[in-house]
């Protein structure tokens, strides 16, 4: 009997425990369930994350090969701007010195004119022309055409034009 008494409290206890067992098996079971779920939930929204995520790449994509095919039509653009800009320089320079040529025959013809007018003449018309016009004509002119126009001449209107002449450097 004392066995039994000493059994007894561990049968008790132990079918205590079993029910305990059982119970803790089930809410196992029960959060195992609501785990799977939640996995279930996330796997999802990874699924959603990356489908996301790859329209937004090829959404940057798009956008990225739309930018660069701008950048080369404005680097195009701009090469053919450069070109023209460059041609139109050209033309400038060509037409300066077809200008300045221009200048100098018209010059050339004026210079002769006085050259061969008598110097009275030639002195009367330079005393009343600008003193900037009268220089270039006169720094053309040969040392002894220029010196019968400055006898002909006011003195000093002569000497004023000379002072000029001497520091002229031409055009």
């Amino acid at each position: 009997m004392r066995v039994l008494l000493v059994l007894l409290p561990i049968f008790i206890f132990a079918d205590v425990n079993r029910s305990k067992l059982v119970n803790c098996y089930e809410i196992f079971e029960q959060r195992r369930a609501e785990l799977e779920a939640e996995v279930e939930k996330i796997e999802e929204q990874r699924q959603a994350f990356i489908a996301l995520k790859d329209a937004t790449m090829n959404v940057l994509k798009k956008k990225e090969q739309h930018i660069q095919s701008r950048l080369k039509e404005i680097n195009n653009t701009l090469a053919k701007i450069e070109q023209t800009k460059k041609q139109n320089e050209e033309l400038v320079k060509k037409y300066k010195s077809i200008l300045e040529e221009i200048k100098k025959a018209n010059m050339s013809k004026i210079v002769q004119s006085y050259a061969k007018m008598r110097a009275g003449n030639a002195a009367k018309i330079l005393q009343e022309m600008q003193e900037s016009s009268a220089i270039d004509i006169l720094s053309k002119l040969s040392p002894k055409v220029l010196s019968k126009i400055f006898a002909k001449m006011d003195a000093t209107k002569a000497a004023k034009l000379s002072e000029k002449l001497k520091n002229y450097k031409g055009k």
